[in-house]
Formats: C-alpha cells, sequence, structure tokens
C-alpha cells in the first residue's frame, strides 16, 4: 500500500471522529462568539469588546483566573514531582508492580461522590476548622483538601506513563555509564532523565489538564456556588452566570479563558518540539 492510500485510509477512519468534533465542538465554539459580541439574547445589539472589557475588569473573574492558574501551577509541579519519585521508587519492585499498577488506576475508577463523601469526614470537622482559623496560612489550608484530591486521582496515570518510559531506558547505556565511574544520582540525571523527558512533558501537559477538570470535585466538597475566595475559580464564575443565565458574560469568560489555555498549551507543545529535536 502506498502512502497516498494509507493517508486516505487514515482520513477515512478518522472522519466519523472529526465529524463529531466539529458538530459538537467547533460549531457551538462560534456559536459561542456570537453570544459575545452582544449586549444580551433578545435584543442582540452588536457591542463589539464591551463584554470582554467588563469581565476582564471585573474583581471577581481576576480572582478566578489567579486562583485557577495558582492552583494548576503548584499542583502541577506536586503532582509530577510526586508521580516522578514514586515511579522510580516503585520500579524496584520487578514483578509486584504489576499488582501495585493496578491499585493506581483505582481512585480514577471510584465514583466522584463517594470519594468526595469520605473527604468531608476527613476534612469538614471541627479539629480541622479550628487549624484553618488559626493558622496564619487559612488560604492554604481551605484549598488542600481539593489539592490533596487533585494529586491522589491523577497519581496513578502519571505513575504508569513514567514507568513505562523508565523501564524502557536501555540498560546498556546505564552500565556504560557506571562502567565510566557513573552512580546512583548522576546516572539518572546525566541518562535516565533526558531520555524521558519528552514522557514528563507529555504528563505535564495531562497533568495540566486535570487540573483545568477539578470542578466537580472542588463543587462537590464545598457543596455551593460560592466557596472560599481561595478556591474560587473560573468554572466557577462561569457556572454562576450560566444559572443566572447571563450568556454575554459566560460565553466572553469562556472565550477568554480558551486563548489562555491554548496559548499555554501552544508553549508547551513548541517547548517538547524544540527539545526532540535537539535531542534527536
Amino acid at each position: 500500500m502506498n502512502n497516498r492510500a494509507l493517508r486516505t485510509k487514515f482520513f477515512l477512519l478518522g472522519l466519523p471522529s472529526l465529524a463529531g468534533f466539529a458538530i459538537f465542538y467547533i460549531f457551538p465554539f462560534f456559536r459561542t462568539l456570537w453570544y459575545s459580541v452582544i449586549d444580551n439574547t433578545f435584543q442582540k445589539n452588536f457591542v463589539l469588546f464591551d463584554n470582554y472589557v467588563d469581565v476582564i475588569r471585573n474583581p471577581y473573574f481576576q480572582l478566578a483566573v489567579k486562583n485557577t492558574f495558582l492552583f494548576s501551577l503548584l499542583g502541577v509541579l506536586a503532582l509530577v514531582i510526586s508521580s516522578l519519585l514514586l515511579s522510580l521508587g516503585l520500579q524496584r519492585l520487578g514483578r509486584r508492580f504489576d499488582v501495585i499498577r493496578n491499585l493506581l488506576v483505582a481512585p480514577m475508577l471510584l465514583p466522584t461522590a463517594s470519594v468526595i463523601f469520605v473527604w468531608q469526614m476527613v476534612f469538614q470537622n471541627d479539629i480541622y476548622s479550628d487549624m484553618i482559623r488559626g493558622s496564619d496560612f487559612s488560604g492554604f489550608w481551605t484549598v488542600l483538601p481539593v489539592f490533596l484530591l487533585y494529586i491522589w486521582k491523577n497519581a496513578g496515570l502519571n505513575i504508569i506513563i513514567l514507568s513505562a518510559a523508565i523501564s524502557g531506558v536501555s540498560t546498556e547505556i546505564q552500565e556504560a555509564a557506571m562502567l565510566d565511574g557513573a552512580k546512583g544520582l548522576r546516572i539518572f540525571r546525566s541518562v535516565t532523565l533526558p531520555l524521558i523527558t519528552p514522557s514528563i512533558l507529555f504528563v505535564i501537559v495531562l497533568s495540566f489538564v486535570n487540573a483545568l477538570r477539578s470542578f466537580r470535585e472542588s463543587y462537590l466538597f464545598f457543596g455551593t456556588n460560592y466557596p472560599p475566595d481561595e478556591a474560587y475559580t473560573v468554572q466557577y464564575y462561569m457556572n454562576n452566570h450560566f444559572g443566572k443565565l447571563n450568556y454575554p458574560v459566560l460565553t466572553s469568560a469562556s472565550v477568554i479563558f480558551t486563548v489562555l489555555i491554548v496559548a499555554i498549551l501552544l508553549v508547551m507543545y513548541l517547548a517538547e518540539n524544540k527539545y526532540n529535536e535537539r535531542i534527536y
């Protein structure tokens, strides 16, 4: 089969998926753009960028964006580092890792409502409330339950990906480094880490996307549309305006947030490609 026929076959196989993506994502996004430049859904007067200006100036939107990216930055950093350290440790277990691997994905399979019920029993009690009130870092302790839930729920998949990458590192290269006098940390820093960096970059992107999807857990944990200020994210802001049927503000906020997310993912993608070109 020549390359042209192979490309045609791949295109035909992917056509249903492309059609679904266009119908359920591309077309609604253009409708979103239309709603973001009108004053309301009844009069439909064209106001250009007025809605965007109002949203950007809104202090609650500014707070939501700051909290969202702060949570994502700290969450991704903690998740990737912990996943990498656990992957290196579990790699030494050999065949026993196969049993542990099944347990690692369990948090992703458990019903969210059941997990939140346990989390509320642990963190929503008088002892934890007194800790928050008596601490200089009350904001940190307020968000900590959702932060820990995010790490616990997503660490398993990251560990599996990173463990597979570590297992793929050639033992011959490591043995050659040992013959040259390298040991432990030096082998990891000079041999293992550069070879698994593409997988680490992929895990970073995956963790960032999962951080943006933590709204359901946060909403169920706090049980309100208006959580503490430290936990108020963009998803809360858009969900509240959706409940008020304030579509111009909702769509303007979603477009702004989408542009920010696409820009961040594009930077990550370019960084990964540049690193791969330098290595290979």
